[in-house]
């Protein structure tokens, strides 16, 4: 056969082929956007828009506000925030004023919604034996359990799984003496628990007695850099009872008051968390 002829049929073949080729590239789907269309909207179908932030702020705020509008049920149906004092304390209110002026708060601290009540300063009417003013000063929270220190308990094993019920501890509040003369107060730091004192240091200040209360309350302490006396411990036993003593008698801190200022300090720390509670649900909720 000629190689014209041979020439002529493969290329006669290969245009069948071709064409073949071409017709099954026609009759198969191609990736359209028809069907991109349809990948699409399966996924579509199972997706759904995320909630907006401000709902979910919106429930947010609403949760806050319920849990804390049932601590304030709860606290008033249980005396708390009611403006007035229970029975045994208002009979020891009415003793302790007879000879005590008491002041709630500080002028420019707090205000009524804020807690301008959580410190309590107190002036005796009548000076001391040597004309020297006499004050008191507490803070609401300034407390703390006792946890006396037992020696036999210190090396007993202590079980996780015990379960005895213990007492609760008592507990200590701390407040400062103030005894004012000739443009210098005498700060006496002091300590009671369940009526019981102690005291813990003594400085000296320069002021009268409501400067010195008056700084005492906005928190000098410490941190302040002015000296802050001698570690009492330290100090000669019968230096640290004559300081004991005077408190007590010629200061007139005896068991009664510091009674009352354990139990007004509790009282006062229940009212400015019912009008914490009622301020922050006004705010956030």
């Amino acid at each position: 056969m000629l190689r014209s002829t041979v020439l002529v049929r493969r290329l006669a073949a290969s245009s069948l082929t071709t064409r073949a080729a071409v017709v099954a590239c026609s009759t198969t789907e191609p990736i359209s956007s028809r069907s991109i269309s349809r990948h699409t909207s399966n996924h579509m179908a199972a997706w759904t828009p995320p909630l907006n932030s401000r709902t979910l702020s919106s429930s947010s705020s609403r949760k806050l506000g319920s849990i804390l509008q049932r601590e304030i049920t709860e606290e008033t149906d249980a005396g708390s925030g009611a403006s007035t004092l229970p029975e045994e304390l208002q009979t020891l209110y009415d003793d302790i004023s007879k000879d005590w002026t008491i002041v709630q708060g500080i002028t420019g601290i707090g205000s009524d919604e804020t807690g301008s009540g959580a410190t309590v300063r107190m002036f005796k009417k009548e000076n001391g034996s040597n004309g020297a003013k006499i004050g008191v000063v507490f803070h609401c929270q300034d407390t703390e359990e006792d946890h006396p220190f037992n020696e036999d308990e210190l090396y007993e094993d202590q079980r996780a799984d015990e379960e005895e019920e213990q007492e609760e501890p008592a507990t200590a509040v701390r407040f400062a003496v103030t005894v004012s003369k000739g443009g210098h107060t005498v700060v006496i730091q002091c300590r009671s628990v369940e009526g019981e004192l102690s005291v813990e240091s003594v400085a000296v200040r320069d002021g009268d007695a409501e400067g010195a209360l008056l700084a005492l309350a906005g928190g000098e302490g410490l941190h302040s850099s002015l000296y802050q006396g001698p570690e009492f411990d330290e100090l000669a036993p019968d230096l640290q009872e004559a300081f004991h003593n005077y408190v007590q008698k010629e200061c007139g801190v005896d068991e009664d008051l510091t009674a009352f200022i354990t139990m007004y300090a509790d009282y006062r720390e229940q009212e400015e968390y019912v009008s914490w509670m009622k301020t922050a649900v006004n705010v956030l909720a």
